[in-house]
């Protein structure tokens, strides 16, 4: 497992004098709260009341087609929202939601460059599959992308979250320094007994049909739906030999 260097603070990213946001380098706590919290809070304000109403239409429709559990419909929703935010962001050439945040903001972070920069972060990320490897302590869990066996570390800020080993999730990692990740909204976390089957079509699909053309958004939302369908298919036979 990798060992922090927190202790090395020639290598901590700061406030106003960082530039590019590197995920291996540590930042202090409470930089990190700042981050977390007011930036967090502000920015996906934002980002929601830019893009709600365009983004309603895909996800009504792609939820007309996966019907899934009640308590896990909310997860569902948000991680398909932030799909259609990053996936847009990706394909404009001109000004995105977060350049467009950062410029009407510029007066209000012009002393403290780490947050454009950590936000840039943002418009790099890529929806994944993970694996749930172990739990690191409270809060905090070793995950492993499936597609390159990558292992990450995890913060998760809900403490009602429990993952079983072994769990398949989806979702959207931000770094927030000394090689930490957070999802940006809650995984959506497929049901355990289904986990195997998903995971071996994922990967029977990747190695052979994966085309390298493809965007790594529309890759994701393949696998996405293909995964909800076996989801669903599963559960319905399950309960219909209860």
């Amino acid at each position: 497992m990798r060992t922090h260097n927190t202790n090395v603070v020639e290598f901590a990213q700061t406030v106003s004098c960082t530039k590019k946001f590197r995920h291996d380098y540590p930042i202090p706590e409470p930089l990190k709260k700042l981050l977390l919290i007011d930036i967090y809070h502000d920015f996906t304000g934002f980002v929601l009341s830019q893009y709600l109403s365009e983004a309603q239409p895909f996800i009504d429709e792609f939820l007309s087609f996966h019907p899934t559990q009640s308590n896990k419909k909310f997860s569902l929703e948000q991680n398909l929202f932030w799909w259609y935010v990053l996936y847009q962001n990706s394909v404009n050439d001109e000004m995105n939601v977060i350049d467009q945040y950062v410029l009407e903001n510029k007066m209000k972070y012009r002393k403290k460059q780490i947050i454009p920069a950590w936000l840039n972060e943002w418009g790099k990320a890529v929806p994944k599959f993970y694996l749930i490897r172990n739990k690191h302590d409270q809060q905090k869990y070793i995950i492993e992308d499936i597609l390159n066996r990558k292992e990450v570390e995890v913060s998760l800020n809900n403490e009602d979250f429990y993952f079983h080993e072994g769990a398949l999730v989806a979702g959207i990692l931000i770094p927030i320094g000394n090689s930490v990740y957070f999802p940006v909204v809650d995984f959506y976390n497929f049901t355990y007994e289904t986990s195997v089957e998903i995971l071996t079509y994922i990967l029977f699909y990747y190695k052979n049909y994966y085309d390298t053309t493809t965007s790594a958004y529309q890759l994701f939302l393949h696998l996405f739906s293909a995964a909800l369908q076996i989801e669903n298919q599963i559960i319905e036979k399950t309960n219909e030999q209860a």
